[in-house]
């Protein structure tokens, strides 16, 4: 089958080649009714601009380089989603990049800002140093951080995050004075990760505020990953004082924690409660169906791209550091206790 080139749709569209170059730049210098026409025609012909050749008539790539800790898991295909989502609305293309060290999202970072393949960058990174750090703050090309700590410097970006204390202090506190659970564990998750650290200091402050103390035999590390759940419910109910429920610091390992528990012969909640902190989609099929705390997962990649598009395309003019913070909300369900 011929390819279709630019001169065909001009040729077929009664116009100069250069009219249909600005047509699909939507250059106000074209009128609608020939732009519609054009992308008429393009339809019928099966013709694909060149997205290089856009991006030079242009002076950009139209491009969003993206960079997280992984691409497996549903958590990060959710941000994944919401990312692609909203930047095929608006006719921009996406770059995935994954990172499971300092040293490759430093590389990533440092080739997507000398590259010019990119606008801008997303990025979400479990920790941030002082030389990723750095590269953020010289850049002239705009940074928006996902989940990223409150010292990042972000001269030219935003910073999107969820609300993992108020998560994690709210689902604690519902076993507490729901329940009226007292010996509550907690599997935590990495202990660099700032999401972790977070809902770890939300657990520990609603145990003291309503007046418990925190058994440290209970609080066992995990890793944000099935088998860390697994291996930590197992752990606890090994234990020489075995806990009434159980913190799991993401949805992954509460899974794992149903699957420790039915090998030992516990039922939740009967035995013990199992809550979680995420809710992905498979939360909803466990059995019980589990308590979690519900993050905006789809949100915090849609926001980050509208506010790339708003500092790349000039919509915002003196253009200053921006700073959000998602609200989170219970999820319950019969893991807890609630409705037995």
């Amino acid at each position: 089958m011929k390819k279709v080139d630019i001169k065909e749709v001009a040729r077929k569209a009664g116009v100069s080649i250069a009219t249909v170059s600005r047509a699909f730049n939507d250059s106000s210098r074209v009128k609608a009714p020939t732009k519609e026409k054009i992308q008429k025609i393009s339809k019928e012909l099966n013709y694909i601009p060149n997205p290089i050749a856009r991006s030079l008539s242009k002076k950009s790539s139209e491009t969003i380089g993206v960079v997280l800790p992984d691409l497996f898991g549903e958590f990060f295909m959710d941000i994944i989603h919401g990312i692609d989502e909203e930047a095929y609305k608006h006719n921009w293309f996406v770059i995935l990049s994954s990172s499971h060290s300092k040293r490759n999202i430093l590389e990533t970072l440092v080739e997507f800002m000398g590259s010019g393949r990119v606008d801008g960058v997303i990025l979400m990174a479990p920790q941030i140093d002082e030389r990723i750090n750095e590269i953020i703050k010289k850049s002239k090309r705009p940074v928006v951080l996902i989940n990223a700590g409150d010292s990042v410097d972000i001269n030219c970006g935003a910073n999107f995050k969820i609300n993992n204390f108020e998560g994690a202090y709210n689902i604690t506190e519902h076993l507490i004075k729901t329940h009226n659970y007292k010996k509550i564990g907690f599997v935590s998750g990495p202990k660099d990760n700032y999401d972790a650290l977070e809902r770890a200091k939300g657990y520990y402050k609603a145990m003291h505020k309503n007046g418990l103390t925190v058994d440290e035999s209970l609080v066992v590390p995990g890793n944000f990953l099935l088998e860390s759940g697994y291996a930590g419910l197992k752990k606890l109910l090994n234990n020489k004082i075995v806990p009434d429920a159980v913190v799991m610091a993401n949805d992954m390992m509460a899974v794992g924690a149903y699957q420790a528990a039915k090998e030992l012969g516990y039922k939740i909640p009967d035995d013990i409660a199992v809550v979680g902190f995420d809710d992905i989609y498979l939360s909803q099929f466990l059995a019980p169906r589990l308590t979690t705390v519900h993050v905006p997962i789809q949100d915090l990649g849609r926001k980050a791209v509208l506010q790339l598009l708003e500092i790349t395309m000039n919509k915002k003019k003196n253009h200053k550091p921006y700073i959000e913070t998602l609200p989170t909300n219970l999820i319950i369900g019969g893991s807890c206790g609630c409705g037995r």
